[in-house]
């Protein structure tokens, strides 16, 4: 006999988010103010759109019962920022598009920011000129490829990566992209790593 799926309410949203985000960090990044939680994810919820992000976040929330799993859920609901078909022109900043990565000419694809870098001390970024990768998986494959000064790798995997972001730091970078602030610990030193995940070569 199957589980009846959990109803998607914006109670049932807000009591949920409550509980996962004690334990579940990049949950708790996601600002919901609680006392206003119930009216913003019903007003929320009205949209119609079955993949709205919020619909997709909620919807995940309600229905898995991890971090993991909420996060799994959400990558594998929501539509791909960097697919090429989606991409948007740097000047587009509309609301509707604002999740979607930009197109970067490939001539400045090529010689983007952190294109040739493998030392975290040669990495020079900062919010207004961020290190640029096409998505999140590849931002993080990019840190796990760089080596501190004495041949060291400090983030070795995905969650490693998760645990040295220190949160987005809001628009910056050519386009105006979310940016992602990363710190990363030497020996020599801590380096502090800004990358807009959302700059993608345009098609030929």
């Amino acid at each position: 006999m199957g589980t009846t799926p959990r109803a998607v309410t914006p109670e049932a949203f807000c009591q949920r988010y409550k509980r996962l985000a004690v334990t579940c960090e990049r949950l708790a990044g996601i600002q919901v103010d609680p006392s206003e939680c119930v009216a913003t994810a019903r007003e929320a919820l009205a949209d119609p759109d079955p993949h709205s992000a919020f619909r997709v976040l909620a919807t995940c929330v309600v229905a898995r019962d991890s971090c993991d799993d909420v996060f799994a859920c959400i990558s594998s609901d929501l539509p791909d920022p960097t697919s090429p078909d989606a991409l948007r022109a740097c000047d587009d900043r509309d609301e509707a598009s604002a999740a979607h990565a930009v197109a970067v000419p490939r001539r400045a694809w090529d010689q983007r920011n952190g294109a040739s870098v493998t030392r975290f001390s040669d990495a020079r970024s900062t919010k207004a000129a961020p290190i640029e990768m096409c998505g999140v998986p590849a931002a993080t494959d990019w840190l796990i490829s760089l080596r501190c000064d004495d041949g060291s790798s400090p983030i070795t995997d995905v969650e490693a990566a998760e645990k040295a972001r220190t949160g987005n730091v809001g628009t910056g970078g050519r386009c105006g992209s979310i940016i992602d602030a990363y710190t990363i610990a030497c020996r020599e030193q801590s380096y502090q790593i800004f990358i807009d995940a959302y700059s993608c070569p345009a098609k030929d």
